[in-house]
């Protein structure tokens, strides 16, 4: 009886591995090729874009607001988003504001101020692979919840997996393990796919569970809430300057000149020898706060 039972769980579960394998794949091939070119996106673009590169000079840098005041001028009625710096790369202001459909970036050399490319991103190739691997080219209220649903199948998929690998005995699990290439092709089929499943779950399953965390809100939050101890997970909100008369806004206006100079500035003097990025997003208003990204 216990092994009848044993055979009609196998069953069942190799059908929900079958049609889960079946439903999902498709969209996992899709995810896993769009991946594979968004992981090389840097050395690729490096490769093809020489206005990435600015030579590194004995000069001092321009600040953010001449950066951003020679981009205008190339890419005028539009909003910078930010300014960003790297030891021997163009600085790169990026045009984009939430409710306006548009993206640009202007490359600015850092020394001269030569504005090097005006790009719209709207037709950059990684920017479609993007759109693509996040939303299937659709809107993005109706792409992101198919592949978040898809790869929430794979998950299961995965486990479904695992299950019908496990071996009954002690004599079986040596076959779990290697592939009998010298046996005929079907059975060296089932082995590449049985072998080969079990040892890639385990790469695949932090794939998975990442796609899980940036396709379903529940699921972040229920990481997050597992991993911080019971915490809630705190939304993001923009901080604003609510008063002028606070004592650091009293500091920072003393130093004279735009704030995101300054703040830029300060941040490049605490990190001498800093070869890393700096992207430094100016204020959009009169209470928007100064962002500066150091990676």
């Amino acid at each position: 009886m216990i092994t009848k039972k044993k055979h009609q769980f196998k069953y069942w579960i190799g059908q929900i591995h079958l049609w889960l394998g079946l439903t999902s794949g498709l969209f996992v091939c899709f995810l896993g090729i769009t991946g594979c070119i968004l992981a090389f996106q840097r050395e690729i673009e490096d490769a093809v874009q020489s206005y990435r590169y600015a030579e590194v000079r004995n000069e001092p840098l321009l600040p953010p607001s001449e950066i951003k005041k020679i981009a205008n001028l190339a890419l005028p009625n539009k909003e910078a988003h930010s300014i960003s710096y790297q030891q021997g790369r163009a600085s790169v202001v990026s045009y984009f504001k939430e409710g306006e459909d548009y993206y640009w970036t202007v490359f600015v050399d850092p020394y001269s101020g030569e504005v090097l490319k005006v790009k719209d991103m709207a037709w950059d190739f990684f920017r479609i692979m993007i759109m693509g691997h996040y939303y299937l080219w659709l809107p993005p209220e109706i792409g992101q919840p198919i592949l978040a649903t898809a790869t929430l199948m794979f998950t299961f998929l995965l486990f479904s997996g695992l299950v019908l690998w496990w071996p009954k005995n002690k004599a079986a699990s040596k076959k779990r393990f290697s592939v009998k290439w010298s046996a005929r092709w079907r059975r060296v089929n089932y082995d590449l796919h049985n072998v080969f499943g079990f040892y890639m779950t385990w790469i695949l399953i932090f794939l998975a569970f990442s796609g899980l965390v940036m396709g379903f809100q529940w699921f972040a939050k229920s990481v997050y809430w597992l991993s911080s101890g019971g915490k809630q997970m705190i939304p993001f909100e923009e901080s604003i300057s609510k008063s002028a008369s606070d004592a650091r806004l009293v500091a920072l206006a003393a130093d004279k000149g735009p704030a995101e100079d300054i703040l830029w500035a300060r941040a490049r003097a605490e990190r001498t020898g800093f070869k890393g990025s700096m992207d430094v997003h100016p204020p959009h208003s009169k209470t928007s706060s100064v962002e500066i990204s150091v990676n």
